[in-house]
């Protein structure tokens, strides 16, 4: 049964306030760094101790005087740079960075706690500190990757968190996201007294071949709307990490509406709930550049024009619409408003 409208207000807001919360808490680190380097501080050792040595012990250095001594040939003590202001928060591609804690609050909320209409209070002190083992491992996992990524680095002017990942929120959040996914399937947040029957794979009747062929069908659409928007200077140039995205839309679509257009058409709210809910979110992003300035949209954005020329102010446009119709998917199924419309079924 589809949600309240109050509920879906009070679940959307929620997940929008903690996303825009957790940003800022990011934003924080790179207005602690100012215009500066964090780089590694071999004086006190090579690995550091912070987070069990995940973190090696950093200072911060004018980036002048950094470029300055790692460009000089003959200097000896070069300095690994480890960030830099831009590396955490990603004010400039504000509304990309927004749209992954979006989806990963909204899977923490309505998949592990069932907010707002589903909250069940005996379980939820153990579905709390499922999503604390989440943090924790996020935490865990983001630092590790970065520890690696700085054993690798060979050239003192590397950043070792941009060679990690391009944003180190966008990886806590991705984290967040595939530990939430992962506890889930282990069903480690629910609990059952009744042993549940296994199914009798007996009775299955399989439809592989439908499946595989509309999945090949669409990945063959996105790969080519993907080359058309790279083509285009629509997308990042590194086309990998737009068409992931892409492909895991394509994944989780048919996972929530069906797997060919007999059962899309059987569900016309779901699909304009993900198709609306994109426009609009495209407008408001590019509103907000707009009226703040410095929280960049993404596309048709004056921020990325001053920095990467004007040819490119549009690249993080197929990122942005790849990324909000995964949450907007997501959204109608939190909502149960994914499923056949009622109109179809009394048929």
């Amino acid at each position: 049964m589809p949600m309240k409208l109050s509920n879906i207000i009070l679940l959307f807001a929620v997940c929008t306030l903690c996303a825009a919360f957790n940003m800022q808490l990011f934003a924080g680190l790179d207005e602690m760094m100012g215009d500066q380097y964090w780089v590694v501080d071999t004086a006190q050792g090579d690995h550091g101790w912070y987070a069990m040595g995940l973190l090696p012990h950093l200072k911060k250095m004018p980036k002048d005087l950094v470029r300055q001594v790692n460009t000089d040939p003959n200097a000896k003590g070069k300095y690994v740079i480890y960030a830099q202001n831009g590396d955490f928060a990603g004010n400039s591609l504000y509304g990309i960075c927004f749209g992954i804690p979006l989806i990963m609050y909204l899977i923490w909320f309505s998949l592990i706690i069932g907010f707002p209409d589903k909250v069940n209070p005996y379980l939820l002190p153990r579905k709390i500190f499922t999503i604390a083992v989440i943090i924790a491992c996020s935490v865990i996992a983001n630092l590790f990757l970065m520890r690696i990524a700085g054993n690798f680095v060979t050239e003192p002017m590397s950043r070792i968190a941009s060679i990690a990942g391009s944003q180190a929120s966008l990886l806590f959040h991705l984290a967040g996201i595939w530990f939430a996914m992962l506890f889930s399937a282990l069903g480690t947040h629910s609990h059952s007294f009744g042993e549940i029957r296994a199914p009798d794979s007996r009775n299955w009747h399989t439809q592989a071949n439908e499946k595989f062929n509309w999945l090949f069908t669409l990945l063959a659409l996105v790969t080519m709307l993907e080359l058309l928007l790279v083509e285009n200077k629509l997308a990042l140039p590194d086309i990998a990490v737009d068409y992931s995205v892409w492909v895991i839309w394509v994944v989780i679509f048919m996972r929530l509406f069906g797997f060919s257009p007999k059962y899309w058409a059987k569900r016309p709210v779901g699909i304009a709930i993900m198709l609306i809910g994109t426009i609009t979110t495209l407008l408001a992003f590019y509103m907000l550049e707009r009226v703040t300035g410095t929280h960049g949209a993404g596309f048709a954005s004056p921020i990325l024009a001053n920095t990467l020329g004007a040819e490119n102010q549009n690249i993080g446009l197929s990122l942005m619409i790849s990324i909000y119709l995964v949450f907007w998917v997501e959204f109608s199924a939190a909502i149960r408003m994914n499923g056949p419309s009622r109109k179809t079924v009394a048929q």
